[in-house]
């Protein structure tokens, strides 16, 4: 009966446009983390008529008619306590990336979905802007697989002459945003800090001889456990706090990139005991395949 129900569900959602999907969101979003939602609030947020606000209420009843009941004492729509969104996760990420976004300035409190914010702050880390001139020089090369010429202000190099790169790819560590590209000077690929980026132009030469980024192209599963020393109690804590499965946490990610999932989770790269990283982690994880997490490095 539960997976009938599910699949009638999903074809009721099934061309939905994209406007009338979004409110949809929202209605649930609100009905999720507020538990109520109401006419005049999706009248507010995507400044429609009262017609079509009552619509959007009342279709998306034909859709997911348990989600909500009519409270005429509160004249809004409730949320019952086994609400199962049909259209948002319902992950707490959701409802944080909204608040993420307000602290860092990239929306305005009333551009945000939360109705009711609560008191937050946010670590913001300071650093030198992206130019836009930059990160537009860096795309369009990434696009028309050109070649830039850079002034890189490097911190382990006291070179000041131009560089030039072949970038095919950026990425976040969760900090910055680098510019991964294959240095021709030095015949490897590195990541390179858009931030330290002094001056940048394209230029006309092209990228098709340059040698494919395998460490961008392949992976490794970084596993992680909690550090034996800890007692069992401890343990299972840290099982559950990073949803573990069978007492080990197993993270895909990309060779290029596994120096900064080793930071994120507390590890130091760069410091060794014998011919391996450190396997002692700030988080109370230790790492299960160190061997081959250490080859990957390949420093």
């Amino acid at each position: 009966m539960l997976e009938s129900a599910k699949e009638e569900t999903s074809m009721k959602i099934d061309g939905i446009k994209p406007g009338q999907r979004k409110r949809y969101e929202f209605i649930e979003f609100q009905l999720m983390w507020e538990g109520i939602v109401g006419r005049k609030l999706l009248m507010q947020k995507f400044e429609i008529s009262p017609q079509q606000a009552t619509l959007d209420l009342t279709s998306y009843l034909d859709i997911a008619p348990k989600n909500m009941t009519y409270d005429p004492r509160q004249r809004t729509y409730v949320a019952p306590p086994d609400f199962q969104p049909a259209f948002i996760k319902g992950d707490a990420s959701e409802y944080l990336l909204h608040l993420e976004m307000l602290c860092h300035g990239y929306r305005e409190p009333d551009e945000i979905w939360p109705t009711t914010i609560p008191a937050f702050d946010a670590v913001a880390v300071a650093s030198r802007k992206i130019t836009p001139t930059t990160l537009k020089a860096v795309l369009h090369a990434i696009r028309d697989r050109k070649c830039v010429e850079v002034m890189y202000v490097s911190l382990s190099s006291q070179s000041e002459t131009p560089r030039q790169l072949f970038p095919h790819a950026i990425a976040s560590d969760g900090h910055r945003w680098h510019m991964r590209a294959y240095d021709g000077d030095k015949d490897r690929y590195s990541d390179f800090v858009l931030s330290r980026i002094e001056k940048i132009h394209l230029l006309d030469c092209q990228g098709e001889e340059i040698p494919e980024d395998k460490r961008w192209s392949s992976n490794i599963e970084l596993i992680l456990q909690p550090d034996p020393s800890l007692e069992e109690r401890q343990k299972r804590h840290i099982q559950i706090e990073y949803d573990m499965d069978d007492g080990r946490l197993a993270v895909d990610v990309r060779q290029a990139m596994l120096f900064y999932y080793l930071r994120f989770y507390g590890f130091d790269p760069r410091e060794k005991e014998g011919e391996h990283i450190r396997n002692k982690s700030s988080f109370h994880l230790q790492i299960s395949n160190l061997e081959e997490v250490t080859a990957c490095l390949d420093r």
